[in-house]
């Protein structure tokens, strides 16, 4: 686990989205971690979205109910993802 300040994290994003590919990145901000930056891989997005976002599973759930539903694919391209 690794912990960064926001100031640094700001300065040198680049280095550390690259770090998080090893370890998730706690940010803190005055001393208290605020954020995490973490890898998520093309693969990963659909179980992440599934996991922390009820707009989405909503959106699932409707798009389930409907005739034929639609694709992770058609929804990608449709909220440029």
């Amino acid at each position: 686990m690794k912990v960064a300040p926001l100031g640094e994290v700001k300065n040198q994003f680049t280095k550390y989205v690259q770090m998080s590919k090893e370890e998730p990145i706690f940010i803190t901000r005055n001393g208290k971690i605020s954020a995490v930056l973490e890898h998520i891989s093309d693969e990963d997005i659909e179980d992440y979205l599934l996991e922390r976002s009820k707009k989405f599973r909503r959106m699932l759930n409707a798009a389930k109910k409907q005739k034929g539903g639609i694709s992770l694919e058609t929804y990608k391209k449709t909220r440029k993802i």
